[in-house]
């Protein structure tokens, strides 16, 4: 008989189509086989014979092979009785530490589990219920989720009234699921219950289900079928209750008296997003009868996206909630007229009207549909420092629009609109403002002096927008980062950007149209405090430099980025060889995808504090010894072609990536697998995918391979027996080359020897026994029954 117990586990297995299928965990209703032990050990019973035994597997016989056919029932009992003993591991599910992984295994109910377990996943099974006796044994349960069952799910009565750890329970997606009216006694210390997407009624707010639930603070009852909105009374004794998620709920209205029992609460979040409201948009909705749904309560951050509030609408129900505090509001939907339509209305200094006592902080009005931004539209949002217009028809900002916010506005974003130009007028006296968004918009020109009015902008994102030339803006002296990467740019427009961001520390011209590597010369000249230069994606094709132009001294430049500048181009002519000579604070440097294919001698020999630089993806076939400066500490040199890198190169580094390079595998290679055995630089990349490239024999042979096979040939080459033995009396051989040999001759002996005594000692006692791998703990102490 052969037994296969997995490592501290309660199951006995036996053989089924290659597979071990579990005995023990079949009759419990368990479908799958257990495959997934930690620690399997054969135990073997020569002296046991079993008889027939029959297993019911979704109501059908089934004769067992003979190995499993037990006896008698006393045996059976016997097994039964080690089965309960075995103290153990879960075949059913991946326990690690506390933490039981227990999903899409089948289950039909909830296995067997140590009682140490603090966090149990259950999501995708087949478990119909859960009551009183389900989780017994699992008092120390903090999260339980049981999620997402492929059966109809029932919580009886009483089903968690020991789980008083329990902090967090998950039932999501449980289409039909049932819950008695006790179903959640004893949870006192539930903090979250997710209830998402599970064909909820009204009656979960309504009834007492959740009075239990003293401690709770976060519902989720996203995606069920509730038409109205009533919370019971027992909601104000929830005095942590803060986060309810009502979103894809077909909740037709919401109105004071209904939502007496949220009063007095401070909501972190309400999520109403996609409710739809129906009743309160129809026409003759009785307003003053339905007062200020929000009476009494306040508010962190509030969603109101996609209830179809037009312009109308926002303002009757903002006129209804007058005076309710509300930190962030997001309102996103069909707010606005859109391109090109004339029949709907863009929000103007009416519609936030109702909200000018709400102190809303941020309003997001991300994802509608507004086409211009009309004459003081924000003027009722007295103390609003965020404003989100991202992701609308902008394409229009009207004279005065931002009048009112002068004093408090800090962040507008207007990105991924359809703006096509900025004047003098479009954002001015915005006096505190500090950052503004303006990307991916069509911006192709910037009028005279436009920013005007800004003197506090800190950044100014102007990426992907279609401008050739700067023209002569407002210069912005608080500026310290700027972006105008992928835009058009040419190199004519140098002059008016270093006028434009003048104390900038921050400048990001990437991917434009600038071919003139004097570009950065001048910028590092020009503009004293920059720390950071992004200059890649730019085709460059000459350097028209004078003489003695140089970089000053007394830059500050701590990160410069030439990705994909075409270098080779540039330094194969001789140019513009010193623009790292003056860069002694330089921190980081990326050169990657530049087609070098080789280093001009002392590049980098101004850049006495570098500690990064990035030469991936690249054509280099080798590197000078002193190439690169000694305090260079992070070397990425990926996806080149180097074919026998030199070990002196890398001795001040940290860390280094060789990834994706073509070695030619031959005895010039030595000196480089030496120091990559010895080494103890970090390798960013896995060493063991380091590969030969040649010779072609020897294609795709890793480098650690490479390495033993001519170490063992360099072994034996100078390692010849019996050559120790007239060592000395060869002439011309020195002592030290003696030495090696007579020291490789002994390891040889020595390896010689002991294989010699190991046949010896098995030819005359038989084969050695294996150890046991698994705990002596786990033999079967079997009692007589």
């Amino acid at each position: 008989c052969k037994l296969y117990f997995p490592r501290y586990c309660k199951a006995g297995l036996y053989q089924r189509g290659g597979n071990p299928a579990s005995v023990i965990f079949t009759l419990q209703g368990q479908y799958k086989c257990a495959l997934n032990g930690l620690c399997w050990k054969l135990m073997e019973y020569n002296d046991l014979r079993w008889s027939n035994i029959n297993l019911h597997d979704n109501g059908e016989e089934e004769r067992l092979p003979y190995h499993l056919r037990l006896r008698n029932l006393r045996l059976f009992d016997m097994f039964l009785h080690a089965y309960l003993q075995v103290p153990g591991c879960y075949p059913s599910c991946l326990i690690v530490g506390s933490t039981a992984r227990c999903s899409s295994q089948r289950l039909r109910r909830i296995p067997a589990l140590p009682p140490h377990i603090t966090h149990l996943y259950l999501e995708m099974n087949h478990i119909r219920e859960i009551h009183d006796t389900s989780l017994t044994g699992l008092e120390q349960l903090q999260e339980l989720d049981l999620g997402m069952q492929y059966v109809p799910l029932v919580i009886r009565n009483n089903a968690f009234s020991k789980q008083r750890n329990l902090t967090k329970l998950v039932l999501s997606f449980n289409v039909g699921l049932q819950l008695e009216p006790d179903a959640f006694v004893g949870l006192s210390n539930l903090q979250a219950l997710h209830l998402d997407y599970c064909s909820l009624q009204d009656s979960i707010l309504e009834d007492s289900y959740l009075q239990p639930l003293s401690s709770l603070e976060t519902l989720n009852l996203f995606g069920n079928q509730m038409k109205r909105l009533r919370p019971a009374p027992f909601f104000s004794n929830l005095t942590n209750f803060r986060e309810l998620n009502l979103k894809l709920n077909q909740i037709d209205m919401i109105c004071e008296a209904e939502l007496i029992g949220f009063q007095g609460k401070h909501f972190h979040r309400l999520n109403l997003d996609s409710i739809r409201l129906k009743s309160m948009f129809s026409e003759g909705f009785n307003w003053e009868k339905c007062g200020n749904p929000f009476r009494a309560m306040t508010f962190q951050k509030l969603d109101l996206s996609h209830n179809g509030f037009s312009v109308g609408r926002s303002r009757q129900f903002f006129r209804a909630i007058e005076g309710t505090k509300i930190a962030n509001l997001k309102l996103s939907g069909p707010l606005g007229k859109g391109f090109s339509h004339n029949n709907l209305l863009d929000p103007d200094h009416s519609t936030f009207e109702g909200l000018k006592y709400s102190s809303i902080y941020s309003l997001d009005l991300s994802k509608n549909y507004i086409f211009a931004l009309q004459q003081r539209v924000f003027s009722p949002l007295r103390e609003t420092a965020i404003i989100d217009v991202s992701q609308n028809k902008v394409n229009q900002i009207h004279r005065n629009a931002f009048d009112g916010l002068q004093e408090h506005l800090k962040v507008l974003n207007l990105s991924h609109n359809l703006l096509g130009e900025i004047y003098s007028h479009t954002f001015a006296a915005l006096t505190n403002l500090k950052v503004l968004d303006l990307s991916h918009n069509h911006i192709g020109a910037l009028g005279y002096r436009s920013f005007s009015g800004l003197p506090n902008l800190r950044m100014l994102q102007l990426t992907g927008n279609s401008l050739r030339e700067l023209g002569f803006p407002a210069s912005l002296p608080s500026l310290h980062y700027l972006f105008l990467n992928d835009n058009r740019l040419r190199s004519s427009s140098v002059g008016s950007l270093i006028q434009f961001a003048s104390n900038s520390t921050y400048l990001n011209i990437e991917d434009n149209r600038l071919t003139n590597l004097e570009d950065v010369y001048n910028i590092l000249t020009q503009l004293k405090h920059l720390q950071h230069l992004s200059y890649g994606g730019n085709l460059i094709k000459w350097c028209t430099l004078n003489r003695h132009t140089s970089i000053a001294h007394s830059n500050n430049l701590q990160t410069l980025d030439l990705h994909s500048s075409f270098l080779q181009t540039i330094w194969a002519q001789g140019k513009c060889l010193n623009l790292f000579d003056n860069l002694e604070n330089l921190v980081g440097l990326n050169l990657s995808f530049n087609s070098l294919q080789s280093l001009p001698q002392g590049i980098f020999k101004g850049l006495s504090s570098v500690e990064l630089i990035d030469l991936s993806s690249n054509a280099l076939t080798y590197l000078q010894p002193d190439i690169f400066p000694r305090s260079l500490k992070r070397l990425n040199l990926s996806n080149n072609f180097i074919a026998s890198p030199n070990p002196t190169s890398f001795r001040s580094l940290s860390f280094i990536d060789l990834a994706m390079n073509r070695f030619h595998c031959n005895p010039n290679l030595k000196s480089f697998l030496t120091w990559l055995n010895e080494t103890n630089v970090t390798f960013l990349s896995p060493v063991e995918e380091l590969r030969c490239e040649f010779p072609s024999d020897l294609l795709n042979v890793p480098l650690l391979d490479y390495s033993v096979q001519l170490c063992n040939d360099d072994i034996h080459e100078r390692c010849n027996y019996p050559s120790y033995q007239i060592c000395l009396q060869e002439p011309n051989v020195s002592e030290k080359s003696c030495n090696v040999r007579t020291l490789c001759a002994a390891v040889l002996s020595f390896i010689y020897l002991r294989n010699f005594i190991r046949r010896y000692t098995v030819k005359r006692n038989g084969k050695p026994k294996r150890k046991r791998k698994c705990n002596e703990a786990l033999a079967i102490n079997w009692i007589p029954v």
